[in-house]
């Protein structure tokens, strides 16, 4: 399921700048402007282009239609304007500060949930605050009650329940979904569930996420009603196909009740949605991807070796189960070398997610060898995966070069993409009494392996390759393709290289391809060793790191999740649409 095949379409999708201006959006063959503004942490530098230019002038000279414009071109993308939250939530400030109460509940969201990249609480309520009492904004309402049940002890704060009370009657959706959840969930006793049950009920039918994400989460689990599965799969298929706000629960809910042995088409329809979630960020996602794929369950697609790369990224996700799983495929040697410590480690994480049955089975394996838990690695297999391969540098550059090794290579066994990239750079280049040279074939199928799955770096360094037949047969087409999987998950530089690429004429004087070859080479080992140098975990990846559900308004899912791409690949996979171009990441 994680493989890649050739793009289609995709020389229309980033070549569309070049036809940008003509459309009026934001263009980079048009004039440039550097800015700055402030976001509620700094003040924020960026630049504009083209058209843009006249929105921001227009926006400072009071048309608050403008700032919003750009706000939502900042949040969204335009043109050649890649999207940017940091600077987006400065525009939504303005148009608050101008009057605009929609304003004021976005910036208030964006301050409170960490969409760009930082949280400012007292500025969120302030906003939300403002929305709420000078400019009668029902959203910014329910973002001041938000507010204020977050802050200590806020829960029991009458304010909170009256801004939400009175925001729901108003008919809105926010103040809504946070009455019925207070009801059903905290308050919890009957008559407040008998309440609540309705405006689940009617969000559902208005086809809003939450309302179906509640009623599929009730019947689910029989929380104060009779277990109903079938009705919670009806439910969650309705939310996750039809509805509009966060799905990815929802998406991962339908994905488990269509991927069940007996029917292979449905089986396969489940793990496509459950791929789609795990890539958004849902830990539970990832986890029964991984259990169908360690388990080899007879008719799906995933394989054993992707299984073990789901559950490592539903642990890192903090989903105990998922933990479990892969300490249970280190016992029993799934796919991986059999070692009891890296599977204590693993459940010793599980317990401490809340999973009891990783708690019982730590102390099993204690019970069966009490020195176990001394022969843990250094280097803890229970932490992120960017975590292990943080140290696992620092401990090759100090000089303890096994150690490290080791523990990239033990993610590289569980087919982790930035540990193939590491890995691959060592074999390829060579590691000072560990590897030589001699095995660069093996170091470019690792970075080919780590390209195919979207990793940027790597992406880039494969379509330079097969451009300048360096190491492998020249094929232009392919180095295309790389290069554009690596533009599309948004490496600037990667997109100027595939724009060259197309207007390059095909035959070329010898003499020059040579020199150039040998310049691409250079320019390919800097590229593997500035990615290491500058490295932050996850950096190279194409989706999310963490799900963050979000409240209906606004975005539906974290900000570092391409929510656009997130929801064409639910609408492919629902019948609404017919395409999803692999130049998206989640496609």
């Amino acid at each position: 399921m994680r493989g890649w095949i050739a793009l289609a379409g995709i020389v229309a999708g980033l070549m569309f700048s070049q036809a940008a201006s003509a459309q009026k959006l934001p263009s980079r063959y048009d004039e440039r402007r550097d800015s700055a503004m402030f976001n509620g942490k700094q003040n924020m530098p960026y630049q504009l282009w083209g058209v843009a230019i006249k929105w921001h002038r227009d926006c400072m000279k009071g048309t608050v239609a403008e700032c919003v414009r750009l706000a939502r071109a900042f949040e969204d993308g335009a043109g050649d304007m890649a999207p940017d939250m940091r600077v987006a939530i400065a525009y939504w400030l303005k148009a608050c500060e101008m009057g605009v109460g929609s304003a004021c509940a976005r910036a208030a969201t964006i301050l409170r949930d960490g969409s760009a990249t930082f949280t400012n609480p007292e500025l969120a309520q302030k906003m939300a605050d403002r929305g709420c009492s000078a400019l009668k904004d029902q959203s910014s309402c329910a973002g001041l009650a938000q507010s204020l049940v977050s802050a200590p002890g806020g829960k029991s704060d009458p304010r909170a329940a009256t801004l939400i009370d009175n925001a729901c009657a108003a008919g809105d959706d926010e103040g809504c979904r946070m009455k019925a959840n207070n009801l059903y969930w905290d308050k919890a006793d009957p008559a407040s569930r008998t309440q609540a049950v309705p405006l689940f009920e009617r969000a559902c039918q208005a086809k809003r996420a939450w309302g179906c994400l509640g009623l599929a989460e009730i019947y689910g689990q029989g929380a104060g009603v009779a277990k109903d599965r079938v009705r919670a799969a009806q439910y969650a298929a309705t939310g996750c196909t039809q509805a509009q706000g966060d799905r990815l629960r929802l998406c991962t809910l339908h994905g488990i009740s269509l991927a069940r042995p007996g029917d292979k088409a449905a089986l396969n329809k489940g793990e496509q949605f459950l791929d789609a979630s795990c890539k958004g960020g849902d830990g539970m996602a990832c986890n029964q991807l991984g259990r169908i794929g360690l388990s080899q369950v007879s008719g799906a697609t995933t394989t054993a070796k992707e299984g073990l790369y789901y559950s490592r990224r539903g642990c890192d996700l903090s989903y105990g189960q998922a933990c479990t799983y892969l300490a249970v495929a280190y016992s029993g040697g799934m796919g991986v070398k059999v070692d009891d410590a890296i599977a204590l480690a693993l459940h010793d994480k599980g317990c401490r997610l809340g999973d009891a049955e990783a708690c019982a089975m730590a102390k099993g394996l204690l019970a069966r060898d009490s020195g176990l838990r001394g022969r843990i690695p250094s280097i803890d297999p229970s932490l992120p995966v960017g975590e292990q391969l943080k140290r696992a540098r620092a401990m090759v550059e100090s000089g303890d070069r096994m150690t490290g090794v080791h523990a990239v290579y033990r993610l590289v066994s569980e087919a982790n993409e930035e540990a193939e990239w590491l890995f691959g750079g060592w074999l390829y280049y060579g590691l000072d009494g560990v590897f030589d040279t001699s095995r660069k074939s093996d170091g470019l199928i690792l970075f080919e392996n780590a390209a195919r799955v979207g990793h940027v770096d790597a992406a880039v360094y494969m379509g330079m390759a097969y451009w300048y037949g360096d190491g492998v047969p020249e094929n232009r087409k392919k180095g295309e393709d790389y290069m554009a999987i690596a533009a599309m998950r948004g490496s600037q530089m990667a997109g100027a290289i595939f724009r060259s690429m197309k207007n390059e004429p095909i035959r070329q004087e010898f003499a020059r391809r040579q020199k150039e070859m040998e310049e691409a080479a250079l320019t390919r080992r800097s590229t593997w060793t500035s990615s290491w140098a500058n490295y932050v975990p996850g950096s190279g990846l194409g989706f999310g790191n963490s799900y963050t559900p979000q409240s209906s308004s606004g975005r539906t899912v974290s900000s570092i999740i391409d929510n656009s791409n997130w929801n064409q690949r639910i609408n492919y996979l629902s019948g609404s649409s017919s395409v999803c171009p692999r130049t998206n990441s989640y496609c």
